[in-house]
Order: structure tokens, then sequence, then C-alpha cells
């Protein structure tokens, strides 16, 4: 009798697990129908920011719907990770994220870009105007603190006779000039610096938005504003000095130069005067 309730709970077990697996199938080949075959695509480990260069660490592999898969995403039609998977993510890497990537979020071939003409500094400069560097240092350059895509004026230190004080004036020669580049860092520039580390002895990348070194700044002028400044920067290294706005900040105003005796102001007659005295 105990033999036959075992056989026949074995039975019945087994039936059950036949049903469970019958009924398994039946929703996944009806999911198959509805959503499509699962595939594994590409998508974002991590967060990726704009002009990051992407990693295999920034990457990993998602069993994702057909269905569910966005237009020309990095995908694979296979349900385990194997060679030919780890041969598609190679192939990513070293790629530049064009747009910022979320965590988890399918990583498309719109979304990234190889080193080509669109990168760098002239796809940014406006048809019909130039790109023109000046040199500053921590003093014109506001401190090294101006970065692509700050707005400034600059302010130029002209030598109107034979190079003593008197004879200098200042004047704001460009108001509202967008900056286009630090040194040779850009703000779709995917360029990267590589340096030998100190302790380590490898070499490393750094991004070049981490380059406080540059001693120039690239801004965008009309042709004849470029002229002006050829011939201002022929006075000197220091003969231009950027003046930081607000990027919000579109006024522009029509401003008198300056000389040194408006600074100095009405004492300017009686300090020539005794300088006549002497």
């Amino acid at each position: 009798m105990n033999n036959r309730a075992i056989t026949l709970s074995l039975i019945m077990a087994g039936l059950a697990v036949f049903f469970v697996q019958s009924y398994i199938s039946s929703v996944d080949e009806e999911a198959k129908k509805r959503f499509g075959v699962e595939v594994l695509a590409v998508v974002a480990k991590q967060d990726i920011r704009e002009m990051d260069t992407v990693s295999e660490m920034m990457l990993e592999y998602r069993l994702i719907p057909k269905k569910y898969l966005e237009p020309a995403v990095i995908s694979v039609e296979k349900k385990e990770e194997d060679k030919e998977t780890a041969k598609t993510l190679k192939g990513v890497a070293g790629m530049v994220a064009v747009v910022p990537i979320k965590k988890g979020e399918q990583v498309t071939l719109n979304k990234l870009t190889e080193l080509n003409i669109r990168t760098g500094l002239a796809p940014q400069v406006t048809p019909g105007r130039r790109a023109i560097s000046v040199p500053v240092n921590d003093i014109t350059g506001i401190s090294k603190l101006v970065k692509p895509g700050d707005r400034v004026d600059l302010v130029a230190v002209l030598d109107m006779g034979n190079g003593n004080r008197a004879s200098k004036m200042a004047k704001t020669v460009l108001q509202d000039v967008v900056v286009l580049a630090t040194g040779r860092a850009v703000s779709n520039n995917v360029a990267r610096l590589v340096e030998t580390d100190s302790y380590s002895g490898k070499e490393r990348i750094r991004p070049l938005t981490e380059d406080f070194s540059f001693t120039t700044v690239t801004l965008e002028v009309e042709p004849l504003q470029a002229q002006y400044m050829a011939l201002i920067m022929a006075n000197g290294d220091n003969a231009i000095t950027l003046s930081l706005r607000n990027n919000d900040d579109t006024e522009r105003t029509q401003l008198s130069a300056t000389l040194l005796m408006d600074i100095v102001g009405p004492d300017a007659e009686r300090l020539r005067g005794g300088a006549a005295r002497r």
C-alpha cells in the first residue's frame, strides 16, 4: 500500500512538473511572439558623460526582447556571452560618447563617434566667423578659470606714443566674445593627454579639460576683428586682458578709452604742474 502511494505521488509530482513546464513554455512562446526573442544588448554599466572615452568597464550586456531594442543598438543575437560578444564589446571601447548616456541605457551607434573631422575645433566655428588665439597668463586669463563656452570682453592696452605710461590707453575692443578653447581643450574635443605617472612609471591618459597649463585662449570673432587682434598682439604678449561676463549677459555698451590721466582725475593738472616745476 505504501509503495503504491509513493508511486502514485511520484506520478502526480511528475505530471505537475510536466504541466508547469508546459505552461512556462507556452508563456515563453507567447512572449516571443508578442515581444520577440531576447538578445544580448549593450547597455551602460555606469553614467557616461558627453565626450567621455568609452571603456569596456563602462559597458555590460543585458537580455532585452527585440521589441524593446532601440534603433541602431549594439547587440548580439545570443542569450549568453562568449568570445563573439566579448569581441563586440572591445570594438565599442575607445569610441567617444557624443551625448550623455545614463546607467542602464541602451548604447546605440548614434550616441558614439570616433576621432574624425567632426570632432575638435573647426566644426564649432560659426560659418562666416574665425577662430583666433590670444596669449594669456594667470592675470590676463582670469586665473585660468575661463573655460570653453564662456563669454568674455577683451581689454587692450595700446601704446599711443613713445612708450611711457602717460601715452598708453586701455580700450575695450571686443565685447561678448565666445571662448572656443583654452589651450587644446575644446568643448567637443576628444583628445587626451598621455603622460607618465610619477609613481608607477606607467602611462596614463588625462582629459585635456583637466589641463590648466594652457597659455592661449581661442576666441570666435569676425574676420575684421581677427585683423584687429593681430595688430593689438603685435604690441606684446600682455597687451590683451580677458574680462569674464555672465553667460546670460549679452549687453554691449559703448565704452570710451581710458588714459592714465582719467584715473588720476582732477589731480591730473596738479601732478602735471608738479612734474613741470621739477
